[in-house]
């Protein structure tokens, strides 16, 4: 058995007409000076769509998007991002996890981050009917793909509408508790926790880091996990947390919309996962980092890492 699933984080697609004076209320402004001054030179739709293009060939089973397709959470953004999600994951069953340009500003969930519910479709328990994301507060949400029902999807909120300056994150003590419940209920299967915030220390300042981060990692010490994924960073992320069989890998994303590396940042970038399962519930993770050669407009396998996993009782 052989499954392979592509990880991509801050898409940040771009804010194609200046917005009027009236949407640009409170945190928005800020935002959009930011965007429209610096960050419009930083994310370009052009390497997301070829990191796309890439991934199409793959065969991948399944694609994960860990948070920061938009920007100032307008409700066009979300217009264009659900096109761009159709137009290039056709095909590629693909879940969506919102990061905090996608709830920038408390918005109508309909006209926003509720346009790409098709890309938030998963069981709200373990034995529970899939069903679309129908609110901010519906999360975490377990998906697992026909074909692929060894791998567990646990899909989280770690991002919360925040106060300008602020990119902190949280998922509560709610939400929490019903990822462990998802953890206990799918040990069996191979499980990856998608979240858009670092959950380790140190990667992110405090005024963008996970607020419960400590507790959640306490909750997978307990639990067990048996990879994270995340975004927010912009740049690659490689760490561990403990889980009862052992040090579990926690992968962050750079950003897939890097045209060019700047300092710590990286040409736009996406994980390509390769997973086996061995003799004795063992699990064998593979990892191809796919970059952006910026100069040919090819991408090509730029590193490679390999873990495993041991079997949880």
């Amino acid at each position: 058995m052989n499954i392979k699933f592509a990880h991509l984080t801050d898409i940040h697609l771009p804010i194609r007409e200046k917005p009027p004076l009236s949407a640009l209320a409170n945190k928005r402004v800020l935002g959009y000076l930011s965007w429209s001054r610096r960050r419009a030179d930083l994310h370009k739709q052009e390497a997301s769509d070829t990191l796309a293009t890439d991934l199409a060939v793959q065969s991948c089973d399944a694609a994960v998007i860990s948070g920061d397709l938009v920007n100032i959470a307008l409700p066009a953004e979300f217009e264009d991002a659900r096109q761009w999600l159709d137009d290039r994951f056709e095909g590629v069953p693909t879940v969506f996890a919102p990061g905090n340009h996608d709830t920038y500003v408390r918005t109508n969930w309909r006209r926003t981050l509720g346009l790409l519910s098709p890309y938030m479709v998963g069981a709200r328990t373990a034995q529970g009917d899939e069903r679309e994301a129908s609110g901010f507060d519906d999360f975490p949400f377990l998906r697992q793909f026909s074909g692929v029902e060894d791998v567990a999807f646990i899909v989280a909120n770690s991002a919360p509408s925040t106060a300008p300056g602020l990119a902190s994150g949280r998922l509560g003590d709610d939400q929490i508790a019903r990822i462990r419940q998802m953890l206990i209920d799918t040990r069996q299967q191979f499980r990856v926790l998608v979240l858009h915030h670092p959950v380790n220390d140190g990667v992110e300042p405090m005024r963008k880091a996970l607020g419960d981060r400590k507790k959640l990692r306490q909750m997978i010490a307990e639990t067990g996990v048996d990879l994270v994924l995340h975004g927010h960073a912009h740049a690659p992320v490689f760490g561990f947390v403990e889980t009862p069989v052992g040090l579990a890998p926690v992968i962050g994303g750079g950003s897939a919309s890097h045209p060019y590396g700047r300092g710590k940042y990286h040409p736009a970038r996406y994980n390509l996962f390769s997973l086996s399962k061995l003799q004795g519930g063992h699990w064998r993770l593979e990892l191809a980092i796919r970059q952006l050669d910026p100069d040919k407009n090819t991408v090509s396998t730029i590193e490679s890492r390999s873990y495993e996993r041991y079997a949880t009782d």
